[in-house]
């Protein structure tokens, strides 16, 4: 990583950074090794913090298992709003892949933080790219 992607990265949470190694770690106990891949783990939620609280974090991972619209609809692109850190969470990905761009990111990396949460039929992952974003969302879901 340049040194503007290591502030970036060290500007994140310890618990995000901490998340971030772990995805890389287990990219790579799967034998994965393209760089752009690791520079995706280590950056994919660099958005993701700002007016993001615990409380968000927990009502996500509730509202995505029992009530997926709802995030949806709650999610508001108003600064100071207790709705806000579902926008954030909702934006992160698009956001964090400007940001990742900025720093002269791999593009290969900017689309795959771009794409991390998007969702992909099974026989979309049988191109080499989508092989990564799914080997990127499936070590993210494992950690």
């Amino acid at each position: 990583m340049t040194p503007a992607q290591q502030e970036m990265f060290q500007q994140m949470p310890h618990a995000d950074q901490r998340h971030c190694l772990d995805i890389a770690h287990t990219l790579q106990e799967r034998g994965h090794t393209h760089p752009a891949l690791f520079q995706a783990a280590l950056l994919h939620d660099v958005a993701k913090s700002e007016g993001v609280s615990l409380w968000h974090r927990v009502a996500v991972v509730l509202l995505k298992a029992f009530a997926p619209g709802l995030l949806t609809r709650l999610a508001e692109d108003r600064p100071g709003s207790w709705r806000y850190g579902f926008y954030v969470h909702r934006h992160h990905p698009e956001r964090g892949a400007v940001l990742a761009q900025a720093t002269g990111c791999d593009p290969l990396a900017v689309d795959l933080i771009r794409r991390h949460q998007e969702s992909q039929p099974r026989e979309l992952s049988r191109t080499p790219v989508n092989a990564l974003l799914s080997a990127l969302q499936e070590a993210d879901e494992a950690n």
